[in-house]
């Protein structure tokens, strides 16, 4: 059985500040009708759940808590969220993992899927974002 899916990337080093949306570039890969890609965001075509699952390596100019999370329609989807903490400044790259699933209900509409830095500001240097629909 063939999915819908989308691979969504950003290669370069961006600046995201505390609660700015993470970039989301570049449309890698996409099968299916599902899923649209732009602007920074990807919107879920159809109800059901989709598997959500990625990697954003960053650093950041300043010494605190990083948190990722995905947010549907600009609201922190429950547990979809990584947090890790930079010890040492502009140096400290770190790879973090975000995975989960997302429920599209009937009459919701189109939401739209973000990610969002809800921590301190970051320089992401690659970001590799998958969603997958899976009825």
């Amino acid at each position: 059985m063939k999915n819908d899916l989308i691979f969504m990337t950003t290669t370069t080093d961006t600046s995201v500040l505390s609660n700015g949306i993470v970039p989301l570039s570049t449309i890698a890969r996409r099968r299916g009708c599902a899923l649209q890609g732009s602007n920074n965001a990807i919107t879920l075509m159809k109800v059901g759940y989709y598997k959500v699952s990625g990697t954003i390596t960053l650093t950041a100019p300043t010494i605190g808590d990083v948190t990722i999370v995905v947010a549907k329609n600009g609201t922190p989807v429950s547990g979809i969220e990584v947090t890790s903490t930079i010890s040492t400044a502009t140096t400290q790259e770190q790879t973090l993992p975000i995975e989960g699933i997302v429920r599209v209900y009937c009459n919701e509409g189109t939401p739209v899927l973000t990610l969002v830095n809800t921590g301190i500001g970051i320089t992401i240097s690659n970001v590799a974002l998958d969603v997958e629909y899976l009825g």
